[in-house]
């Protein structure tokens, strides 16, 4: 079948980092909840060899085979990672030649709202000094993906189901990575949350323009957004844009 390189070129991080997940699972709980992430990002592609192989990978979970795990792991990676020439998608080493000419700020995205997510990471890629290198949708999936992928950089919301934003900054603060900005409509500059954030560790506070979903933020909040990750990682602010 016939798949698009952009939804195939978003899908493969985020499955391998799923895979990861998988690999890593302790318990058969955990191990059901990242096999439930891969489960819906394989419907959400669509590609049969892909759900096969997720639904292939179930069966180690009733009764739960650990030591299976890591073979099942890399068998979905490995028929993930076979769609890129069926699909299309831009081989990555066309890409690589340029972020391998300097080092990026990279940066992970934490909000429960997907468009949220989009928009944030969007608003950050415009500025050639920053990679989006992950995103999550929880308090905890953030803080597992600090640990993975040592960010320099976390954009993170407050209001969130699991752990929400501050739980996430108490944790951090401990001695997680990188440096954290609050993007939040729950704390705007000067409000109570915000000089609680800042206080537990947050380089800076930007709130959303219009709530939780806010088409506007590439318009209205961009340059904020971007002035205050320059400044989070010690990188001029002249840059920015506006």
């Amino acid at each position: 079948m016939s798949l698009d390189p952009e939804l195939l070129e978003a899908f493969l991080p985020e499955f391998i980092r799923a895979c990861a997940s998988f690999d890593r699972a302790e318990t058969g709980e955990s191990a059901r909840r990242a096999l439930d992430q891969l489960r819906a990002m394989a419907a959400a592609l669509g590609e049969p060899g892909v759900k096969a192989g997720v639904e292939d990978a179930a069966l180690l979970l009733d009764p739960f085979m650990p030591e299976m795990l890591a073979e099942a792991a890399s068998m979905l990676r490995a028929r993930a990672e076979a769609l890129a020439p069926a699909g299309e998608a831009p081989p990555a080493a066309t890409a690589a030649p340029a972020k391998a000419s300097r080092k990026l700020c990279r940066t992970l995205v934490v909000d429960d709202s997907a468009l949220m997510r989009r928009l944030v990471r969007e608003t950050l890629e415009a500025d050639p000094d920053f990679e989006v290198i992950g995103e999550a949708a929880d308090g905890l999936e953030a803080l597992r993906q600090m640990a993975v992928l040592k960010p320099d950089l976390t954009m993170l919301d407050i209001e969130m189901p699991v752990l929400d934003g501050l739980g996430v900054l108490r944790a951090w603060s401990l001695s997680g990575p990188g440096a954290v900005i609050i993007v939040s409509s729950a704390a705007r500059p000067g409000s109570p949350m915000a000089i609680q954030a800042r206080r537990l560790g947050a380089t800076s506070v930007v709130g959303k323009p219009s709530g939780a979903f806010s088409p506007d933020l590439r318009e209205r909040q961009g340059g904020a957004i971007r002035r205050a990750a320059r400044r989070a990682v010690g990188l001029a602010v002249e840059g920015a844009g506006q």
